[in-house]
């Protein structure tokens, strides 16, 4: 092969080639890039029970139930606080009333598969966990919670009413099996 035939064709190879990455070049160019991986943010359901946090006094009073057959009184704080990435409250509470000195923690968190806040309670009073569902039903703040004692199943409803910049009110509901739901404590809290 001539000299002159080898340069010709080295040169068409280097123009293939040239013309090759310049097309690949320009594809990658035109593609777009990926999306970077954003966390993802608290919505606006946790704004909403961004009062909670802080930490409250709290004076309640117990109903004469079977359960309180004497009622009672109760004086103590609650403190919440908000969790990991701001997509839950953490608080810690303690209280001193008829069934003794009750300390525990709590954990609310927006589910929105349930289009609902989880409510997980674990106290020194009960044992394991005690899991709930808090829904707004106007302005107040609704959880309900079921549990095992005895054989015997309960049903709670705490009511937070009232709501204001510094205070609200807390009413807590029992069932107790098949009877009806019975007022168990009222609570006025002010915000320290």
């Amino acid at each position: 092969m001539s000299r002159m035939k080898r340069i010709m064709k080295t040169v068409a190879i280097v123009a293939v080639l040239a013309i090759a990455a310049g097309a690949q070049q320009t594809s990658e160019k035109k593609r777009p890039a990926a999306p970077e991986m954003q966390a993802p943010k608290p919505g606006p359901e946790m704004d909403r029970v961004k009062f909670l946090i802080g930490r409250w006094n709290t004076d309640s009073e117990y109903e004469k139930t079977p359960v309180f057959p004497e009622g009672g009184k109760s004086t103590g704080w609650y403190e919440a606080r908000l969790g990991p990435g701001g997509f839950s409250l953490i608080a810690d509470f303690e209280a001193s009333g008829p069934r003794g000195s009750e300390i525990g923690h709590q954990v609310i968190t927006w589910d929105p598969k349930q289009d609902a806040y989880t409510v997980v309670t674990i106290g020194n009073n009960f044992p394991g966990a005690i899991v709930g569902t808090s829904r707004w039903e106007g302005g107040n703040l609704v959880t309900r919670s079921e549990l095992t004692e005895k054989g015997m199943t309960i049903r709670l409803r705490s009511v937070y009413s009232d709501i204001q910049e510094g205070s609200t009110r807390i009413e807590e509901w029992i069932q107790v099996g098949d009877s009806p739901y019975q007022l168990l404590w009222k609570a006025n809290a002010v915000k320290k």
